[in-house]
């Protein structure tokens, strides 16, 4: 079920059903379905966990992506936003640490900032959810403090404060 809203009317609805919405209201944002513990399977299947960590778990060449204490919510535009910042230095850090570039849906984002905002879907993460393999690709060194690229220096993650 996703959660559709027309440009024009301003209302939300839920769906499953898009075309038949975009048919009736025109055109529609459409905001995903998103799902913590898939995203907590994501981080670690797309390979977020060799620069980002989650409890102590994970690369150090990304900032954390520890979720808040007491988050109620994930805001995606928001987590999007912070993706974007640091697009640049994340594609140069993939194709030079693991020889490829981490490919993500809209879904899979939204899956993945719901895994980052949510401390129950955090809650047990450890190490032995990771791959061997993987865990020989953690990447220790915290690129995302040293200002490594030009565009690292106004790439910066906020502290994320109640969910956002």
């Amino acid at each position: 079920m996703a959660i559709a809203m027309s440009f024009d009317q301003g209302a939300a609805m839920a769906t499953d059903d898009l075309p038949q919405l975009a048919q009736r209201q025109g055109p529609t944002i459409v905001v995903p379905d998103v799902d913590a513990m898939r995203g907590r399977r994501l981080f670690v299947m797309k390979g977020c966990v060799t620069c980002h960590s989650v409890k102590d778990v994970g690369g150090k060449a990304a900032p954390a992506l520890d979720a808040p204490e007491e988050s109620s919510s994930a805001n995606l535009l928001d987590f999007a936003a912070r993706m974007w910042r640091g697009a640049s230095a994340m594609q140069e850090l993939q194709s030079i640490e693991l020889g490829y570039r981490i490919e993500l849906t809209g879904n899979e984002i939204g899956d993945l900032a719901a895994f980052a905002s949510d401390p129950a879907a955090q809650s047990g993460f450890s190490i032995e959810e990771i791959p061997d393999l993987l865990k020989d690709w953690f990447i220790d060194e915290p690129y995302w403090e040293q200002g490594e690229w030009p565009e690292t220096d106004t790439w910066q993650f906020p502290e994320m404060k109640n969910g956002q």
